[in-house]
């Protein structure tokens, strides 16, 4: 008996599985618009980070001395004046160290009568939240040193004061609403202050910012999802196929 047998030829053949591609469509532009997005926010950061060092370059403006409403965000300040005895405002739920506290921020009037808000610093909070933290402050004419900075803006915190009396626990910045309590007009801005000046506390402000590194990196990682989501489309639309096997022959003696 003879058997001659024929090679099985291979073929690839495209077959499109309706889930997978209607999946595929949908995810893989929004994979990559989101790797886009990141891009542009790292542009962005990379052109804020340069016109911050641009700012912090400049000398330090002296006030009084200028109008705080044309100081640039982030300029350093040497500011002359006096603090406001027993108004302070407590930002809640600030941690250090994982420890939880508030960030005190006190009215400071410069020697022309203007009010600016001063962000002190941290302080610890105790765990009896019926006692408050109210640090003093120097009394007499002082000169600090800090920047100016513009408040956060967050839909879900409010700074309205809970309860009467002080000090007053707000959970953000709101200067309209604490010029209000004060009787007194505020700037939009508030002066972080600097580890050493008189009446501050701890300092070492924490930066939560994004940098450019960090979109770069996300940028990346969309990137490589939106190529996962083409290999996947791939290997699951193109099969390996027999078309034909060779047959046996079979001669019968």
């Amino acid at each position: 008996m003879n058997a001659n047998k024929t090679p099985a030829r291979k073929q690839f053949t495209i077959a499109f599985h309706r889930k997978v591609t209607v999946l595929c469509l949908l995810t893989f532009p929004l994979l990559l618009s989101l790797g886009i997005w990141q891009l542009q926010r790292a542009e962005e950061k990379r052109e804020r980070q340069a016109e911050l060092e641009a700012v912090q370059a400049m000398p330090p403006q002296s006030l009084p001395g200028a109008d705080p409403a044309q100081l640039a965000e982030h300029r350093r300040l040497i500011l002359t004046g006096r603090y406001w005895q027993g108004r302070n405002w407590l930002l809640d739920n600030r941690q250090r160290d994982a420890q939880v506290g508030f960030e005190v921020v006190s009215p400071f009037e410069l020697s022309d009568g203007t009010v600016l808000l001063v962000n002190r610093g941290w302080v610890a909070g105790e765990p009896d939240r019926s006692a408050l933290p109210n640090p003093g402050v120097p009394e007499g004419e002082v000169t600090l040193f800090g920047d100016w900075w513009s408040p956060s803006e967050h839909p879900l915190l409010e700074g309205e004061p809970a309860g009467d009396g002080w000090p007053k626990v707000i959970l953000a910045i709101a200067p309209q609403v604490m010029a209000d309590t004060l009787g007194e007009p505020l700037y939009g801005h508030y002066v972080k202050l600097d580890d050493g000046s008189p009446g501050a506390l701890t300092t070492d402000w924490q930066q939560y910012e994004i940098s450019a590194a960090k979109h770069l990196g996300y940028a990346v990682q969309w990137f490589a999802m939106a190529l996962a989501v083409v290999l996947w489309f791939v290997l699951t639309t193109t099969k390996r196929w027999h078309p034909w096997r060779g047959k046996d022959d079979n001669d019968g003696a």
